[in-house]
């Protein structure tokens, strides 16, 4: 029997690929905007799923500084909501979380690590995470959690480091110019992450908690470069020197523990998932 899956934020930048996925997988997805289903004010559409994939929320790290208790109330409110829609209704859960780690005391930075959120996002996602947790151990709620490193790929908002340079590159830009070069990321790609979370629905191993990343970081400077040769441009890269508040200066996922359990590992190299991504911005004559 086919599972039926209900996505929160299914219209968003990962929900509509991982909607696209499911259904590809002749999985039967409910994924209704935010007028049918506002996980923040409780409100569900009428509908029997054995899976919630539970991704609304607010994301933009920047942001969450000027508007820390929205981010609060849909991240962890709207987490609390979904979870306990769970266990009226015995669906199982996959909660996409985010990266809590904070500035890590090793690299690769693997899911036993502390979690130390360093600003607004982080808290109200560790504290979704706690939420979690409280639901699996005390009221039999059968969640996992993934915690994705940067995600990119196409449809992403412009106002994200690698749409942004990209956007640069393409355009009538003199420059491509960013606040700070230095930092490092571990980027993974859309398709590598909601492929990841439909190994994991796949193979489930509830109160799980699992990495999403590719295994290595590149700076700002680096994905530039890479950005810069797919798109064949000589543009100058400009670096303010701007550092954002609290900023880790590196990050890297382990993420054996996903490659373990459900036999997921990240099938786009950045260089790849970059190359396309120029391609689908001047495919669309940005």
């Amino acid at each position: 029997m086919t599972d039926r899956v209900l996505v929160t934020g299914g219209r968003g930048f990962v929900g509509r690929r991982l909607v696209q996925l499911l259904r590809e997988r002749g999985v039967e997805v409910h994924a209704p905007d935010r007028g049918v289903l506002d996980v923040a004010a409780g409100a569900f559409p009428d509908v029997t799923v054995d899976w919630v994939i539970h991704l609304a929320g607010r994301t933009f790290v920047p942001a969450s500084w000027s508007e820390p208790a929205d981010f609060y109330r849909i991240n962890v409110l709207g987490t609390v909501n979904v979870l306990d829609y769970c266990r009226k209704t015995q669906a199982r859960l996959i909660h996409v979380s985010g990266y809590c780690y904070g500035i890590p005391e090793t690299l690769p930075i693997p899911e036993t690590a502390p979690l130390k959120p360093n600003n607004p996002y982080a808290f109200s996602k560790k504290a979704a995470e706690d939420a979690c947790r409280f639901f699996f151990e005390c009221l039999q709620v059968s969640v996992m959690i993934v915690r994705p490193f940067n995600i990119y790929g196409p449809g992403q908002p412009v106002n994200f480091l690698i749409p942004h340079i990209v956007e640069q590159a393409i355009d009538s830009s003199a420059a491509i110019v960013v606040e700070d070069d230095t930092p490092r990321r571990d980027y993974v790609h859309l398709d590598d992450v909601v492929g990841a979370i439909d190994c994991i629905r796949r193979n489930p191993r509830p109160g799980a908690v699992f990495n999403i990343g590719s295994g290595k970081s590149y700076s700002v400077a680096q994905v530039a470069e890479i950005v810069r040769s797919a798109a064949n441009v000589g543009k100058p890269f400009v670096s303010r020197g701007n550092r954002r508040v609290n900023d880790i200066p590196d990050v890297i996922a382990d993420i054996a523990a996903i490659r373990d359990a459900t036999g997921w590992s990240p099938s786009i190299t950045l260089e790849d998932g970059l190359r396309g991504l120029v391609a689908h911005a001047k495919g669309r004559g940005a």
